[in-house]
């Protein structure tokens, strides 16, 4: 059996690219202790010659990884820049990485599930990347904020929500067609709760995060949450 072989890896370098001038790295890391999403496959947008926690502190990480969301450069982002994404950027600079083609997604991908964009926007990463990786997995989650100016929006929108947060951003997203993703203090009339809210329930068994490919189900929607919460709570009512 060689899956196993491939699951005993820490995680793999997925795709490399430019954004805004800047290059960056997306690595897959195949296990965690997350527990509000459970052991998913975890994949991170991390530009290459920026320390994450320099890149928020500059505001890099707003016109590059994380274009288009409003809680960028410390915002009111509820990911710890400083834990996982910087822990992950210093191995990679270490060379501890390896490159996985696209031959062994089945190998690596196949019966795990994946968490796209544990940080950074999933749309970095190629759309025929993304479908094959979705077609050998057990299921997907994916958010993605420059859904406004992606040529390709419609073509994720079948994966990933469309992130929104003010009550404009989610009218509009909605016009589109998009099911949404949407973090406010208000909670929109035709959502749902996100069943790790109010079930306790994980991501890896929820999986209704998955873009149109659950067209029937509702929209999703969930309070501030982090320790930059009341920042992300102003911006979204801004």
């Amino acid at each position: 059996m060689i899956t196993p072989k491939f699951r005993k890896r820490g995680g793999y370098v997925l795709h490399r690219g430019m954004v805004n001038g800047e290059p960056y790295v997306a690595i897959a890391t195949m296990e965690t202790a997350n527990r509000k999403t459970g052991n998913m496959v975890q994949v991170w947008f991390l530009l290459e010659n920026h320390n994450p926690v320099e890149a928020v502190k500059r505001g890099i990480d707003a016109s590059t990884i994380c274009r288009e969301c409003p809680f960028a450069a410390g915002n009111g982002c509820y990911v710890n820049v400083w834990q996982a994404p910087r822990q992950i950027w210093a191995k990679f600079k270490r060379g501890g990485y390896t490159d996985l083609i696209p031959a062994h997604y089945a190998m690596a991908f196949a019966g795990r599930k994946i968490r796209f964009g544990a940080y950074g926007n999933p749309t970095l990463l190629p759309l025929a990347m993304v479908k094959a990786i979705a077609s050998v997995s057990a299921g997907w989650t994916g958010y993605f904020h420059d859904w406004r100016s992606n040529p390709l929006a419609h073509g994720y929108s079948a994966f990933f929500m469309a992130s929104t947060e003010t009550e404009n951003s989610l009218r509009l997203a909605s016009a589109l067609g998009f099911r949404t993703f949407h973090v406010s203090p208000v909670k929109p009339e035709a959502s749902m709760e996100c069943l790790s809210e109010t079930k306790g329930m994980e991501c890896a068994s929820c999986k209704l995060c998955a873009g149109l490919s659950k067209a029937r189900q509702p929209s999703i929607w969930i309070n501030p949450h982090g320790n930059k919460k009341a920042r992300a709570s102003r911006v979204a009512m801004a």
